[in-house]
């Protein structure tokens, strides 16, 4: 369950059981971004994304070294896109011990996955769990 997630169980696959209490609408998520450097129009594709939108550490045109002025070519079909979708699910009544408040984890659920439950839905939700910045 919900109380049972600890730093050991990061990166495994897991089982939680709980309650959707709040979801939030599907929004785009950028997953490989082909970005454009500005000092020199080079285009550099391939750049993997982590939760947040990261550009290329350095442009690699040579005596160009732009580090930090890009711009995002969002609609190059190198440039691949996802959905994502947060849901806060808590844990179901029957596993909060006597005297205890329920506890609640944010689930993000990506792609086929996103819209599939409202709040009040119980669910069984398997996934990796990892720590990620606030999204």
């Amino acid at each position: 369950g919900i109380r049972d997630l600890r730093t050991d169980r990061l990166g495994k696959l897991q089982a939680i059981c709980g309650t959707v209490t709040r979801t939030t609408e599907v929004k785009p998520e950028l997953l490989v971004g082909t970005f454009q450097c500005n000092e020199c129009n080079r285009e550099v594709s391939g750049v993997v994304q982590q939760f947040k939108v990261t550009q290329p550490a350095v442009c690699p045109t040579r005596n160009c070294g732009n580090r930090s002025n890009w711009t995002l070519m969002g609609e190059s079909r190198t440039t691949r896109w996802g959905d994502w979708q947060k849901i806060r699910l808590q844990e179901n009544e029957n596993e909060v011990p006597n005297g205890a408040m329920p506890r609640s984890i944010d689930v993000i659920v990506r792609d086929e996955n996103c819209d599939l439950c409202k709040p009040g839905d119980k669910v069984m939700i398997t996934g990796s769990l990892i720590v990620v910045p606030d999204v």
